[in-house]
């Protein structure tokens, strides 16, 4: 029997990746949990900033998509979840539309975020819209050189952690803040490795070099492991006797689905990126809990 079509609100969603939403929040949350650990912090500056989250990932995926399209990166081989634009179930100009209104709620909400805190600001919103485009567009494109996974760091765990802290706080000189920052950038580097690990195939035919198309898919467990120690290992200036106890089970999990990396194939890895996910977002949580149980 056919696969029943899927709506139009599952089309969008699909479109927007809900499950990455969760790496793009963490985050900020990281950023708003260490600000709150040290004091008091503004409410209204707090809910710009995970607006400016939300709107900048799903700007960023519908760019990705909308680009891999152009470029013919998604073909009829592809195991990832639905892209609806290479399947003809949307079309370019109402992608394109979805794109330029989640740039028009970043552009704002940021906007407003500048206003409030620093004019300075608008470099990083500049930097953070160039990069939606070069991760897989422009002239040298990020994605398709093996410089993805640098990209997630500095995108997804230094520039949105850091900014994020100096809006509620007013200063990027605090060590701790950079430890922070590098763990969860590490951690969403993962989500990154099972999506090309996944795809790399196709990413090969389609001359995408990621990193494991040049190094090959044995690679990817080993990157995926030490990206994952890394994360927590960078976590140390916040260990505390009960918070190392409250990383056991992080620990547990993220075990868990680095042996299904291990074990899976093809379509079955969406499960293993969605968990991936969920991994980076209770990150984000245990980081909260461990600096509760210092404060």
């Amino acid at each position: 029997m056919a696969s029943s079509q899927p709506t139009r609100t599952q089309l969008w969603l699909g479109l927007t990746r809900p499950r990455t939403l969760l790496s793009g929040l963490s985050a900020v949350f990281v950023a708003i949990f260490y600000a709150a650990y040290i004091g008091p912090i503004d409410p209204l500056r707090t809910a710009l900033l995970l607006v400016v989250a939300i709107s900048a990932q799903i700007g960023s995926n519908i760019a990705n998509d909308l680009i891999d399209f152009k470029k013919g990166a998604d073909t009829e081989e592809r195991t990832g979840p639905l892209r609806p634009l290479s399947k003809g179930l949307l079309t370019e100009g109402e992608v394109r539309r979805a794109l330029y209104i989640s740039l028009f709620v970043f552009l704002a909400s940021g906007i407003t975020l500048v206003a409030l805190t620093s004019w300075w600001l608008l470099l990083v919103g500049l930097a953070v819209g160039l990069g939606i485009f070069a991760y897989s567009g422009g002239p040298y494109p990020l994605s398709y050189h093996g410089l993805g996974d640098l990209a997630v760091l500095v995108f997804f765990g230094w520039v949105p952690v850091v900014t994020s802290f100096f809006i509620l706080r007013g200063t990027i000189a605090d060590p701790v803040l950079w430890h922070l920052a590098t763990a969860i950038g590490l951690a969403s580097v993962n989500i990154l490795i099972v999506n090309n690990y996944r795809d790399v195939d196709e990413d090969r035919k389609a001359g995408k070099r990621t990193l494991i198309v040049r190094m090959g898919r044995d690679f990817a467990p080993r990157f995926y492991l030490t990206c994952g120690l890394l994360s927590m290992g960078f976590l140390y200036p916040i260990y505390s006797f009960w918070g190392m106890l409250l990383m056991l089970p992080y620990v547990v999990v993220f075990s868990m689905t680095h042996r299904q990396l291990q074990e899976s194939e093809g379509s079955e890895l969406n499960k293993t990126l969605g968990a991936t996910a969920r991994n980076v977002f209770f990150l984000a949580l245990l980081i909260g809990a461990m600096l509760l149980l210092r404060a």
